[in-house]
């Protein structure tokens, strides 16, 4: 279909879906513009201003059915945050410990507001539109490594969505991971978690124990001094009278950070859109309708040992949003050349199963 009638279709399907689930806004807008996809929102007394993003797009250009039902699976995913994510534990998760948890909030926030979605028979075939995206993802960008640990907000989206009764169409790999255990552990919490405030505390613990499982992987730069004899006291000569470097200071107090010094984990924190809900909105790795106070550049209060900052940066976002990104940015993206005058637009209608 052309993009003209693919936007008004996904313009008219998120209306109807919103009022038919007995939900008001005060006022909708759509913006097709520049290369963002997501939501952006606030929640009054009577309903919901909602600004819902999506890339620029050539009207002229083809869109694919099968692209059509991703880009409506997408709204109806952004709906769920306006329905069921609360902004506000979120945000302060992420000023407090940064970018990573954030997405650690991100990947077991979104399974646990599809299936709300699903629960809440908003939209009858939601089960089905959610599973095709996921899998459209993974079709286009593949699964992630069990042991990459920059990429585990990515991996609990995923089998947070295996456990919502979705066929995944690539095999878990969690019982592979180093941190098995604690991501069951996180997955089974969010699994039954009622709100946003307990998937941020799930978040958190589960961060904490990453950063425990992670500790002490690197050797010592020093050596263990044999068990016959009494390590050195700091400045004091030895046989040679040279003096020590250290003494009892612990290694990693020494020099320029030791084994990742205060650096901690943080996962760039500038991805996709803002969610909010009747619980509130969505903070995460997206842009907040309120700025931040300060930089969210730190995980952690606390250093971590054999892990350095790089080790939680760079991973896949867990919101969908770059994938529509690109579906969208391969449909032929306006560049700021003249764009053909389409004649009056056709509505493209969307049957719930």
């Amino acid at each position: 279909m052309l993009a003209i009638n693919a936007k008004r279709g996904v313009e008219s399907t998120v209306e109807r879906v919103f009022n038919n689930a007995g939900n008001r806004f005060d006022r909708l807008e759509f913006v097709w513009s520049g290369n963002t996809a997501g939501i952006i929102f606030e929640r009054g007394q009577h309903g919901v201003d909602a600004k819902i993003l999506f890339p620029a797009i050539n009207e002229a250009s083809d869109i694919p059915r099968s692209k059509f039902n991703n880009l409506i699976g997408y709204a109806l995913h952004e709906l769920g945050h306006a329905w069921f994510t609360d902004n506000d534990p979120w945000d302060d998760a992420r000023r407090e410990h940064g970018g990573f948890v954030a997405n650690l909030i991100n990947g077991l926030e979104d399974p646990r507001i599809e299936l709300k979605v699903i629960e809440s028979g908003y939209a009858q075939n939601s089960r089905a539109l959610f599973e095709d995206l996921t899998n459209s993802v993974l079709a286009k960008n593949g699964y992630v490594e069990a042991d990459d640990l920059k990429n585990v907000p990515f991996l609990l989206a995923i089998e947070g969505r295996r456990l919502n009764g979705y066929h995944i169409n690539v095999p878990s790999v969690i019982d592979d991971a180093p941190w098995a255990s604690d991501l069951h552990w996180a997955l089974g919490e969010a699994r039954v978690a009622t709100n946003t405030q307990r998937i941020v505390e799930i978040a958190i613990e589960l961060y904490k124990r990453l950063q425990q499982e992670t500790q002490g992987d690197k050797p010592t730069d020093k050596p263990e001094p044999p068990d016959d004899q009494e390590p050195p006291v700091g400045g004091q000569p030895c046989d040679d009278g040279e003096p020590t470097e250290g003494g009892d200071q612990p290694s990693d107090e020494q020099g320029e950070g030791g084994d990742g010094g205060d650096q901690g984990g943080d996962q760039g924190g500038d991805q996709g859109g803002d969610q909010g809900g009747e619980e509130g909105g969505e903070g995460g790795d997206k842009p907040t309708d309120k700025p931040a106070d300060k930089p969210a550049d730190k995980p952690s209060d606390k250093p971590t040992k054999g892990r350095g900052k790089s080790d939680f940066e760079g991973g896949r976002d867990p919101e969908p949003s770059d994938f529509i990104k690109g579906e969208l940015a391969e449909s032929d993206v306006e560049s700021g050349g003249d764009i053909p005058n389409i004649a009056k637009p056709k509505f493209a209608k969307f049957t719930w199963r």
